[in-house]
Order: C-alpha cells, then sequence, then structure tokens
C-alpha cells in the first residue's frame, strides 16, 4: 500500500467539511454505509482533506492503495497501476493534481473504472467541470472541498499539539490560511525550535497585519466595498494590507472576478477579460511579482463605470424559480416543435413569436449598460 498526506487514524479525525463528512452527508455514506465505494473526484484549496478521507476509505474499506501524482506521472506508470486491480480485488488509486492529466491520460483510465477493477479518487485544486473530459467526469461522483475555518484549524491544531497555548495557536492558525496540511508543518517547526508565540511572527517572517480571522474579512469587505465605490486610493491601501497581512494573490484574484461581473458588468464589458487574465497571471507568477497584477487590476476596477444589472437580473430569475415560479417552454422553442420556429434571421433580426410563456422583466438596462 503506497499512502501519501496526513497521518489520519479515524474518520473523527477529520475536520471541516460539514456538507461532505457530517452524518448522512455523501462522503460519510460513501465511509460508513456504502458496501463498496464509487469512484469520486475531490476539488477544493489544498490541506483541506481531500486525500486524507481517500486514505481513511482505502483503510475501512479493505483496499489496497495507491498514490499517483499526475504532475510526474507517466502514461506508463499509471498503466502498470492500473492492471494491479481486478474485477474481484478493485484497488483504490489517488491521483493528486488530476487535472494535470491530458486527454489521452484521462482516456486511458476509462475502461478501468467501467469494469469497477479500480476506484479512483481524483484531487485537484481546480473545477474538474473545466479540466476533465465529459467521459471521465460522467463514472465519478464530483464534490467540492471548501477552505477550512479558522475554527477547524484550531481543533486540527489542539488535537496534534496540545500543550501549546492559545496565542502561538491562533497566530500558526492565521498563517496557515485555512490549509491543514500547512498548519501541521508549522507546527512540527514551532515545537521543534521552541518558539515562544511572540517568536512566531519572526520566525516565519510575515506580518500578519490582522489579529483574527473577522478582522481578515472586514479587510476584504474593506477592498471590495472600496473597488465599487470608485475609491481608488482606499482601494490600493486595502490591498497593500492583504498582501502584507499574507493573503493569498488568487483568493484576491478571484474576489476581483466576481466584482468585475457583479458591479462593473456591462458598464465596461473589458473588466471581466481584465480579471480573468489577472487570475491566470497571478497564478502563473505567483508572488511577489503577483502584486503588481492584482494592483493594475484592482486601479482597472475602480476606475471604471459601474452597473450591477447582470447581478440583479440573474438574482431576480432565480427568485421567480425558487418561489416555484415554472414556466412552460413554448412549443416553437422545442426540440419536437421545430417545425413551429421562425429563425429570427429570416425576419431581419427580429423576434417574431414569444420566448417566455409568462411575460416577465429580469434585465433592467441602467444608464451605464
Amino acid at each position: 500500500m503506497t499512502t501519501k498526506g496526513d497521518n489520519v487514524e479515524s474518520y473523527d479525525d477529520l475536520v471541516g467539511q460539514p456538507h461532505l463528512f457530517k452524518k448522512d452527508k455523501p462522503l460519510y455514506t460513501f465511509y460508513y454505509l456504502s458496501d463498496k465505494p464509487p469512484s469520486l473526484v475531490l476539488y477544493g484549496p489544498p490541506g483541506t482533506g481531500k486525500t486524507s478521507y481517500a486514505k481513511l476509505l482505502a483503510m475501512k474499506h479493505k483496499l489496497d492503495f495507491y498514490y499517483l501524482n499526475a504532475t510526474d506521472c507517466s502514461s506508463e506508470t499509471l498503466k502498470k497501476t492500473l492492471k494491479k486491480g481486478g474485477k474481484e480485488s478493485a484497488i483504490l488509486v489517488v491521483i493528486d493534481e488530476i487535472h494535470r492529466f491530458d486527454k489521452r491520460q484521462q482516456d486511458i483510465l476509462l475502461p478501468y473504472l467501467e469494469d469497477k477493477s479500480i476506484i479512483m479518487i481524483g484531487t485537484s485544486t481546480y473545477n474538474p467541470y473545466f479540466k476533465l473530459t465529459k467521459a471521465l467526469r460522467s463514472r465519478c461522483f464530483i464534490y467540492e472541498f471548501k477552505r477550512l475555518s479558522e475554527l477547524d484549524l484550531k481543533t486540527f491544531a489542539k488535537r496534534i499539539a496540545p500543550e501549546m497555548d492559545n496565542s502561538a495557536i491562533n497566530k500558526i492558525v492565521l498563517y496557515a490560511s485555512g490549509d491543514a496540511r500547512r498548519l501541521k508543518s508549522m507546527l512540527k517547526l514551532v515545537k521543534e525550535n521552541g518558539l515562544s508565540s511572540d517568536q512566531i511572527d519572526d520566525f516565519f517572517g510575515v506580518d500578519l497585519g490582522y489579529d483574527n480571522e473577522s478582522e481578515r474579512y472586514d479587510l476584504i469587505s474593506a477592498f471590495i466595498k472600496s473597488v465599487r465605490a470608485s475609491q481608488v486610493d482606499a482601494t490600493i491601501y486595502y490591498l497593500a494590507r492583504l498582501l502584507e497581512a499574507g493573503e493569498e494573490a488568487e483568493f484576491i484574484a478571484r474576489r476581483l472576478c466576481i466584482l468585475a461581473s457583479e458591479d462593473v458588468g456591462l458598464a465596461d464589458n473589458n473588466a471581466i477579460l481584465v480579471a480573468s487574465a489577472c487570475l491566470n497571471i497571478v497564478k502563473e507568477i505567483g508572488m511577489p511579482e503577483a502584486k503588481i497584477t492584482l494592483a493594475h487590476c484592482s486601479i482597472y476596477l475602480a476606475l471604471a463605470k459601474k452597473s450591477n444589472s447582470s447581478y440583479l437580473a440573474i438574482k431576480r430569475a432565480i427568485n421567480d424559480i425558487k418561489s416555484g415560479e415554472i414556466l412552460d417552454i413554448p412549443k416553437h422553442l422545442t426540440v419536437k416543435g421545430r417545425s413551429l420556429y421562425k429563425n429570427p434571421h429570416n425576419f431581419g433580426g427580429e423576434a417574431v413569436q414569444e420566448y417566455l410563456s409568462k411575460e416577465r422583466k429580469y434585465y433592467i438596462q441602467k444608464e451605464n449598460d
């Protein structure tokens, strides 16, 4: 059995992910109630329990466990590992960073998944709906892991370092930034070097800039609201605070992507392109250079004209649907009614038929649209 990940001993050692780990939730069910677990793709931030869960699943169901990392796994190594399984003796194969596999490598997995000779658990920090082929996704259940909260990490820290004082744990929790694996490594370094709470900041070389999780979210809130209000200097100040606090550059870039559609929207259709490019660049180059790209994007969005008409439009439509407003699709828009459909191109670009069975107004144009 080849393993990797935290030394978890039981299901109770897992922290966070209540939407997956609590009783009667999917991963609880696969662990305790299933005779044979299905193949899964688990995605989300690093250090949130994906590989740990896979290891526990293998132990619980008495499955041979193999770990592969897609960043350096050749097709030959992949095939050799998959052939170790059989229809009557399935193995569990964890493929870390599965999004790194190209289409050909993903296709290699398909027959083994089909005949159930392997149970695959793919882990990724990327959304698999954009990185994995439809054929592979259709053979797996897909679940998202969330960033671990401050409380989750404190619980984990107390479990593995019960002798450490609360002040030190609180600082390390903030430095860990939602990553239990990072937290564990930091706790080990602190214990090995006998560091006091006062020495932790100097040892890790970062001034946090905020003292607790709520202040962290206050800072990001102030940052986003400054961009929304076109307050450029406040925007850059709060961006600098976040960066100096050790905030993840990708987290900031993702928030800017959301803002580009929610608050700038149709007033400047280039905004979403700038934000998307910012996120990609930040992923590729990382810190410290990424701070320049983040500043560029933040200033652009702060200076841009603003409109939240797209945000309000989809919000209104979703509210209707949630309240039971399920409209019949007009027959001429259905596949069976295609002979009744009148293509606008044949009528000077005008829509000469109804497209909703009941009149609705979701998009309301704003001055800047």
